[in-house]
């Protein structure tokens, strides 16, 4: 079924008269005759409601509809007529004072559906802006905390298991997941002798084994921080 807004038969008879207006008068202009002050106002109230070359002051009324109550008084028959020739001219997109925007969709129904489309359609877009939005920051959050893991892989691989609680504390602040630094701190304490290598196995939380590790790193040897030393990798050391 076709909607009213697209129908090519006019859903009333204010539709009709206006339609016919329009092509009375730009007919009259195509064909280059003189078509007077308020040529669409007149064509539409001489289909409304015959062709009497004087239109009478309850006619016009009629015509304007549920126009601005508040500027009836105020508002003459020609302020009528004129405002009904700009609306019919505009083919419904100016509906000025004295007539009400309801009933320039009367006549012209489908400038109803326009906006409604045009509202929703900006609403749309609206949406999809502020969700573009969210998801570009996320991906954006989502990098800097990648980053942020890379350089905590990083800063471990240079320090000894005397340093890992201090390492640990920069990573909690910065607000690296525990989940994500299990991994490399296992991995990197195998370079080292003498490390709570079962805590790992156990499945104890990170903090706790970073708690036990420094307990343990705090009685190490001085042989084994110097081996911890030669441990590291020498950030000097050229890449071929």
């Amino acid at each position: 079924m076709i909607p009213n807004h697209l129908a090519l038969v006019p859903v009333n008879s204010y539709q009709r008269a206006a339609m016919q207006a329009i092509i009375t008068v730009e007919d009259k202009i195509q064909r280059g005759k003189r078509v007077g002050q308020y040529p669409y106002a007149r064509e539409l109230l001489r289909e409304l409601y015959g062709s009497s070359h004087r239109v009478s002051a309850e006619n016009v009324h009629r015509a304007a509809g549920r126009y601005d109550h508040q500027g009836r008084k105020s508002a003459t028959k020609d302020d009528i007529i004129r405002a009904l020739d700009i609306l019919i001219a505009s083919h419904g997109e100016i509906c000025p004072h004295p007539l009400s925007t309801d009933h320039g969709y009367l006549y012209f129904p489908e400038v109803r559906y326009r906006l409604r489309e045009r509202h929703h359609r900006k609403c749309d877009l609206k949406v999809a802006r502020r969700l573009s939005n969210e998801e570009r920051e996320r991906q954006q959050k989502r990098r800097r905390y990648q980053v942020q893991v890379a350089q905590a892989e990083i800063e471990l691989a240079f320090i000894t298991p005397s340093e890992l609680a201090a390492w640990y504390k920069r990573q909690e602040r910065q607000g690296v997941h525990d989940e994500d630094l299990m991994g490399m701190v296992q991995v990197w304490s195998q370079r080292f002798t003498n490390v709570l290598q079962w805590s790992f196995v156990v499945g104890q939380p990170l903090w706790a084994i970073v708690g036990e590790m420094r307990g343990e790193m705090e009685s190490r040897s001085v042989i084994d921080q110097w081996l911890d030393a030669l441990m590291l990798p020498n950030k000097l050391e050229s890449v071929a």
